[in-house]
């Protein structure tokens, strides 16, 4: 991803909305939010058809990697709601990315933020709490909360990004991923 797509910022288990879960990596490419699930020939599938329900309430794409011997069952759970794509034992990756965005909610867009970065952005008096913040926040448009968010996501991300360029050598190992969650913590 980081060679094809120029620009990309990737965080690594990155909390999201009202439900506090965490996404095992995000990716910010061009005003684009992607939810990316990872599932090794190990992993229990069965979270998965609630993750990418949860996933398509507040990112853009959602995005599932997986391996030949869970392929069937994952193109079965994501029902054309997140693309998929089996990962090859030579590091070869098939599948392609699904032409629509998922219909994100402002509601859980804006759980997914803390409240202080939501009233500074907005200008929203200090004296509010957390929920008249986010009621307020709720008036704007849909596309004004979205651009909030990836803002939010840019700025949670991009320093342990850089941080995580500037380490790794010229192949990413799972190891390196760490790197990335320094400082993620959706509060």
């Amino acid at each position: 991803m980081i060679e094809k797509f120029g620009g990309v910022v990737i965080g690594d288990e990155v909390k999201y909305g009202s439900s506090r879960k965490v996404v095992d990596l995000l990716a910010l490419y061009k005003s684009e939010t992607y939810a990316i699930e990872i599932k090794s020939a190990k992993d229990d599938l069965r979270r998965l058809p609630e993750q990418i329900s949860e996933y398509s309430k507040i990112f853009d794409h959602t995005l599932v990697f997986t391996t030949i011997e869970h392929l069937p069952k994952i193109k079965q759970a994501a029902k054309a709601k997140a693309s998929v794509f089996e990962l090859g034992v030579d590091d070869t990756i098939k599948g392609r990315l699904l032409g629509k965005r998922n219909n994100v909610l402002k509601s859980e867009m804006l759980a997914t933020m803390n409240a202080s970065f939501i009233r500074k952005r907005l200008n929203i008096s200090k004296f509010k709490d957390s929920d008249d913040i986010r009621k307020k926040a709720m008036r704007y448009k849909k596309e004004d909360v979205h651009s909030l968010l990836y803002g939010y996501f840019l700025g949670k991300c991009s320093a342990p990004f850089k941080l995580f360029l500037e380490e790794r050598t010229n192949k990413t190992e799972v190891d390196d991923l760490i790197i990335l969650s320094n400082r993620l913590n959706v509060e």
